[in-house]
C-alpha cells in the first residue's frame, strides 16, 4: 500500500498551571511535579515522504526554531525511526510556528509529540510502547504532549496522568523579546539555590480539579529566580499587573508571562499591554489533545 503524500496535525502549546521542582536526579535531569494545559494556539506540523528529508521552518515565529537535526520533531522522528528500522531519509518535516520559541511555551516538544503521532499512522509497525519510549528520549515535555487535555506529570516529565478537563478560560499570552542559550538547564542550576519543593501544590490541584482558575491558584517554581535572570522581566510584570489588576505568571521556565481567567475577560487584559515592549497573544484553554 503507497505511503500518502502528507499528513498534517496541529501542535498546541501549554502552560504550566503548577510546576514544582522535587528534586535532583542521578541522570542530571530534575524531578518535577506539573499540571499542565493545552491550549488552543498550536503549530500546525505536516510531513511528507516524497523528496528531499529534513526540515523547513515557516510562519510568524519562525525565529529561533532550528532547521538541522537539532530540531525536536526531527530527533523525535530518528528515535522511532531507529525503534521501527526505518529510515528518515525521505522525511520532510514542515514546521508552521505559531508557538515563540524557547519561551516556556512547549512548541518544540509539542512539534515532537504530533510528529510522532502522525509517523505512528505512517508507519504501522510503530506501536505505542515505541512512541512513549521516543518521547521520552527527545525531551520532558514530549510524554505530556502526547497525552494533551490537563495532565500531572511527574518523575522528569515522562510519568503522565489525564486529569478531567479544565472549564474553557481565556489565555493571554505576553512574550518578550530575549532569551538565552541553555535556558531551561540555567533556571534548574538556578534553582538549586533555594530548598526544593514537595509535590503538594500538584497533589491539591489533581485531588481538588477546580473547574475554574485564576493567576492566585497558579504555582511555579521558577518563579523565585526568573526575574533575576531575565532583565526587564520583573519590571514588565509589575507593569502588567498594575494595569491589568490581576496576577500574571510565569509560563514554563520562561520568559514568557501569561494571565488566566475568564475568556470575556481576555481582551480587557490584552490591551493592558499597550506601549509594553512585549508581543500579545490572546488564545484560551484547550478541552482535547
Amino acid at each position: 500500500m503507497p505511503e500518502p503524500e502528507a499528513l498534517a496535525g496541529q501542535a498546541p502549546a501549554k502552560v504550566n498551571l503548577v510546576l514544582e521542582v522535587t528534586g535532583e536526579r542521578a541522570d542530571g535531569y530534575h524531578e518535577i511535579d506539573t499540571v499542565l494545559q493545552v491550549l488552543e494556539l498550536a503549530d500546525r506540523v505536516v510531513l511528507s515522504c516524497s523528496g528531499e528529508g529534513g526540515v523547513e521552518v515557516s510562519g510568524p515565529f519562525a525565529a529561533g526554531t532550528p532547521a538541522d537535526e537539532t530540531n525536536l520533531a526531527w530527533r523525535a522522528a530518528t528515535a522511532l525511526a531507529q525503534r521501527c528500522g526505518r529510515s528518515v531519509d525521505s522525511l520532510k518535516i514542515s514546521l508552521e510556528k505559531h508557538i515563540p520559541a524557547a519561551g516556556g511555551l512547549g512548541g518544540g516538544a509539542s512539534d515532537a509529540a504530533t510528529t510522532l503521532r502522525l509517523l505512528q499512522r505512517l508507519w504501522p509497525e510503530a506501536t505505542e510502547a515505541m512512541v512513549d519510549e521516543a518521547a521520552a528520549e527527545v525531551g520532558s515535555d514530549e510524554p505530556f504532549f502526547l497525552v494533551g487535555g490537563t495532565a500531572r506529570a511527574r518523575g522528569r516529565g515522562e510519568q503522565v496522568a489525564a486529569l478531567p478537563p479544565l472549564d474553557r478560560h481565556g489565555i493571554v499570552l505576553f512574550i518578550t523579546p530575549g532569551t538565552f542559550e541553555k535556558k531551561t538547564a540555567r533556571m534548574f542550576a538556578a534553582l538549586d539555590a533555594f530548598p526544593f519543593d514537595d509535590g503538594q501544590v500538584a497533589a491539591r490541584f489533581a485531588l481538588t480539579r477546580p473547574h475554574t482558575i485564576d493567576g492566585t491558584g497558579v504555582y511555579n517554581a521558577f518563579e523565585r529566580v526568573a526575574f533575576e535572570e531575565f532583565p526587564g522581566l520583573g519590571d514588565l510584570r509589575r507593569a502588567l499587573e498594575t494595569r491589568a489588576g490581576a496576577p500574571i505568571r510565569l509560563a514554563g521556565a520562561g520568559p514568557t508571562l501569561f494571565w488566566i481567567g475568564p475568556e470575556g475577560d481576555a481582551a480587557g487584559i490584552a490591551s493592558s499591554a499597550a506601549g509594553l515592549d512585549c508581543t500579545v497573544i490572546v488564545t484560551a484553554t484547550r478541552r482535547q489533545p
